[in-house]
């Protein structure tokens, strides 16, 4: 399902009513400038992605690169440079490729893959709060060199979006001027507490 208005103008965070920034936006909780997600996550999605990345289906990336090449085109994306979110080495030796790379690929765009590294091998983030995320994902990541400009980092699924904040914050400490986030799908901020309040509840 495509991902369309109402949602907030700077992060993407989509809601059934909004006008202005999210609140989010609002307190300042973010250290990226602009998202945007091509598509909401939704079951089926969820298997597609699923399938790429745990299958080896990884002919479904060119699939999910081209609809995320769609929305960067109708999108005020100004990044000239693309930063897929890298795994750790570790993980990514065991799964043989890194997805967001893959999608990453089919933007057409200049992609540096060893700019940006996950030197910490952090625990799945599946069932945490967005305040759990943040405290397992400091200090996860660093920049091998400097940066400048306007970088575009891309993944395939925006969660809380702890993540791509971490790395937001990691690339202007390096020097960018200005960091964009592209991802595939797009979980509304509503449906991440609830994910991580069911998984608290079955470990109780």
């Amino acid at each position: 399902m495509a991902l369309e208005p109402p949602f907030c103008p700077k992060c993407g965070e989509p809601a059934p009513a909004i006008e202005g920034l999210c609140g989010f936006c609002r307190r300042g909780e973010h250290n990226f400038d602009f998202a945007r997600s091509a598509l909401l996550f939704t079951h089926t999605l969820r298997d597609i992605i699923h399938h790429l990345k745990y299958a080896d289906r990884v002919s479904l990336a060119n699939q999910l690169g081209d609809i995320l090449s769609e929305c960067r085109r109708r999108e005020p994306f100004t990044g000239n440079l693309v930063i897929p979110v890298p795994l750790h080495r570790s993980r990514q030796r065991q799964r043989g490729f890194n997805q967001a790379e893959l999608i990453a690929a089919r933007l057409g765009l200049p992609m540096a893959t060893r700019l940006l590294r996950r030197k910490k091998d952090t625990p799945s983030q599946t069932g945490l709060t967005r305040n759990e995320r943040k405290r397992n994902l400091a200090g996860a990541f660093e920049v091998r060199g400097r940066v400048s400009g306007t970088i575009m980092v891309v993944d395939d699924v925006y969660t809380t979006g702890s993540t791509l904040n971490e790395i937001a914050r990691t690339l202007k400490c390096a020097g960018a001027d200005r960091v964009e986030v592209l991802t595939v799908a797009r979980v509304p901020s509503y449906r991440a507490a609830e994910t991580a309040s069911a998984a608290v509840a079955r470990t109780q």
